[in-house]
């Protein structure tokens, strides 16, 4: 009876260890390094941080990586896909300090369109070789929003 019970114990132990990492896992919260919106590129493959200023009419896109901690440098400019009260419409952004094979990591657009708050609609970006369409799921005075996965 004791070998069974330690033999339960050996296995049961481990699995309810295993089910708290992912718990952690599951619960962890990335923070948007420059207080702008952060949004997930596929499951944890990158982020996009869009930091908007709505009396600009400006928008930064900053690419992160998949814990948004360090910058990605990608070569095609994210296109910005609004849904305004006008109709559509697309605004190519522009690199910040393109390295000398035109990849950046940070890149703006300026246009009244940005002037509406909250932005609706989808950022255009490739990375690596896909393509991904991100919702901007943005709220009047969003900065400082964290993203978590639960």
């Amino acid at each position: 009876m004791r070998k069974a019970l330690a033999v339960l114990l050996a296995i049961a132990v481990p699995v309810v260890c295993l089910a708290g990492d992912d718990e952690k896992k599951e619960k962890e919260e990335h923070k948007a390094p420059h207080g702008g919106l952060l949004l997930e590129v596929g499951e944890e493959l990158a982020h996009l941080e869009l930091v908007h200023d709505p009396k600009e009419g400006t928008a930064k896109i900053y690419v992160l990586d998949g814990k948004a901690e360090k910058a990605v440098a990608i070569k095609d400019a994210p296109k910005i896909n609004l849904m305004t009260e006008d109709g559509a419409k697309q605004l190519v952004t522009k690199a910040v300090e393109a390295d000398k094979e035109g990849k950046a990591s940070l890149f703006e657009a300026k246009d009244d369109a940005l002037k509406a708050d909250p932005l609706k609609g989808r950022i255009a970006v490739v990375i690596g070789d896909r393509k991904y369409s991100v919702d901007i799921e943005e709220h009047a005075g969003h900065e400082g929003h964290d993203h978590d996965h639960r």
